[in-house]
């Protein structure tokens, strides 16, 4: 499954003692095993081996940390030298800056929300619940007011409303307000 703005690039055939897709966006994936031909995805200079498994990697490039989540199975996540082996409801960050890894527990369902055609957010910094509605609606965002990234939000709605409502209900909050115009989000 490609989330919006993602792309997954790949042979007609695999060929030879791998199977390799590059990655760019969003994209659950589940695998069957097959010790002989392993599955890797590339992200950037992140590999992900999947050792037959379900999971899902975030590696859009206006994002500051690519995120693998396993539901089931096993991954191994490979940054250079450094290798993590995830377990189900686990998630490894790469920061693409600091290039450092790190792995935790998490809310799969919250990691798998777009799939089920959502948008879900927990203490959610604004910058990048922008981003995600920007995708999804194929939308530019321009911020009048600076300095809203310790601005954050909560809550759950289907990516299948019109973008105007999703923005009500921020402004709900009384913290943001939005005006649309055209294909632009003005915040």
């Amino acid at each position: 499954w490609l989330n919006a703005g993602s792309s997954l690039s790949y042979p007609i055939t695999f060929h030879g003692n791998e199977r390799k897709v590059t990655l760019t966006g969003e994209a659950y994936f589940e695998v069957a095993p097959d010790a002989d031909q392993p599955f890797f995805v590339a992200t950037g200079n992140t590999t992900i081996q999947v050792l037959g498994t379900h999971l899902n990697v975030n590696a859009y490039s206006d994002e500051k940390v690519i995120r693998t989540t396993l539901t089931e199975g096993a991954v191994r996540v490979v940054k250079g030298n450094e290798s993590r082996l995830l377990k189900p409801g686990e998630q490894a960050s790469m920061n693409k800056q600091t290039g450092m890894l790190k792995v935790t527990h998490v809310d799969v369902e919250e990691a798998l929300a777009w799939k089920k055609g959502l948008f879900q957010f927990n203490n959610t910094q604004l910058e990048v619940i922008m981003r995600e509605v920007s995708r999804w609606y194929d939308m530019d965002v321009v911020y009048l007011t600076k300095h809203l990234d310790d601005k954050r939000f909560s809550g759950i709605m289907s990516r299948y409303s019109e973008p105007a409502a999703l923005l009500r209900r921020l402004e709900l909050t009384g913290v943001v307000h939005f005006q649309l115009q055209g294909r632009q989000i003005i915040v």
